[in-house]
């Protein structure tokens, strides 16, 4: 556009054409994400295996038919859904205990406010070496110190500890990510609404309960929401600690994907597991955006 037709243009023209030029980086993702999704579906309707698509040959839903006979699915699926829902309430109660904590003031709450985020910015594959180090039974520091104080010999890694090890360990790196949006949302409680509790005689639980808990529901509903579809589709920190094992123990839907597309080479199969992870994803999405347009 030459620079006399941009200056003949209304400023609501100009400010709509500029608003408009912030859009082009989210049309951009949702196109490769469709592109993604497309592609990912078409491999799922075909025999693919080594990644070798030339010579696939269409079989529609046979790879549809034959997920749901996969014992490994049905567990590793279960294995997500029980990790996703407990790491999620042990997180949403941590961090609603240390966002209240932090919310009353105190001395040294910088120092310890920092130090409580910071493994919340660490990669989790990276968080997950260094805690498959310190929980190891002959070396590792925790068991040592365990023993030492408590003269208890514990294997967190045995099959009987391992899913609460994993838990801890998820629990002790996102439970600042759900501090910090409940944190927030609590600094955002109008003054007055305590102050009038505390005249009327109201006690830290009623106030918990009755004013500041339904103030900050929306914060909390997003927080259980963003850490659930984390927890859920969890790859890395879990890969990393025990690879899917001992055995298919802690097989998460994402390690089983991964295995059947990139060790078994059944690039089908993977991907009819991720077009099914995706639409059991879109679920709680599709409730949470319902959940937003009630404007609690």
């Amino acid at each position: 556009m030459e620079g006399k037709e941009w200056r003949t243009i209304s400023y609501a023209k100009k400010k709509q054409i500029t608003n408009s030029l912030f859009l082009l980086p989210l049309i951009g993702l949702i196109v490769f994400f469709a592109y993604l999704l497309v592609s990912l579906f078409y491999i799922s309707l075909r025999n693919v295996y080594f990644g070798i698509l030339e010579d696939s040959t269409f079989v529609g839903a046979e790879n549809y038919a034959r997920l749901p006979y996969s014992r490994t699915f049905w567990a590793s699926l279960k294995f997500s859904l029980t990790f996703g829902s407990v790491t999620t309430l042990i997180e949403l109660i941590l961090g609603f205990i240390l966002a209240y904590f932090f919310y009353s003031k105190f001395r040294g709450m910088k120092l310890l406010f920092t130090l409580l985020i910071n493994p919340m910015f660490m990669a989790p594959s990276l968080f997950g070496l260094m805690n498959r180090i310190l929980f190891n039974n002959f070396i590792g520091l925790v068991p040592g110190y365990v023993k030492f104080l408590f003269g208890i010999d514990i294997d967190f890694f045995s099959p009987k500890n391992i899913f609460w090890t994993l838990v801890g360990i998820d629990a002790l790196q996102w439970t600042a990510f759900v501090f910090l949006i409940i944190y927030a949302a609590l600094l955002g409680v109008p003054v007055e609404l305590i102050e009038a509790s505390s005249i009327d005689g109201a006690g830290t639980i009623n106030k918990i309960r009755y004013v500041l808990l339904p103030y900050i529901r929306p914060a909390i509903a997003t927080a259980a929401f963003l850490r659930f579809l984390e927890s859920f589709r969890v790859f890395d920190s879990i890969y990393v600690l025990t690879g899917g094992g001992p055995g298919n123990l802690t097989t998460s839907i994402s390690i089983f994907i991964y295995r059947t597309g990139f060790t078994m080479g059944d690039h089908g199969l993977s991907g009819t597991a991720g077009i099914v992870l995706f639409l059991i994803m879109l679920a709680p999405v599709l409730c949470v955006v319902k959940l937003i347009k009630r404007k609690w």
